[in-house]
């Protein structure tokens, strides 16, 4: 379970950078319809983050119990 563990925290890792990458692409964003798109982009990963820290989570409240 633990191996389970660190491969979510690294994936969670990985995207969190994404979403870092993504939240510039908003503040440089130079038209209205890029920066659309680009909040659009932004707020797809920053749910799959969370989904990932949830997952997360739920792995090691399974692991406390087992």
């Amino acid at each position: 379970m633990t191996t389970y563990i660190q491969k979510l925290k690294q994936f969670l890792s990985d995207e969190k950078e994404l979403l870092m990458d993504l939240a510039i692409e908003v503040a440089e964003a130079d038209t209205q319809s890029s920066y659309t798109e680009a909040k659009t982009k932004y707020n797809e990963q920053r749910i799959r983050v969370q989904t990932i820290q949830d997952a997360i989570e739920l792995v090691s409240d399974v692991k406390a119990v087992s």
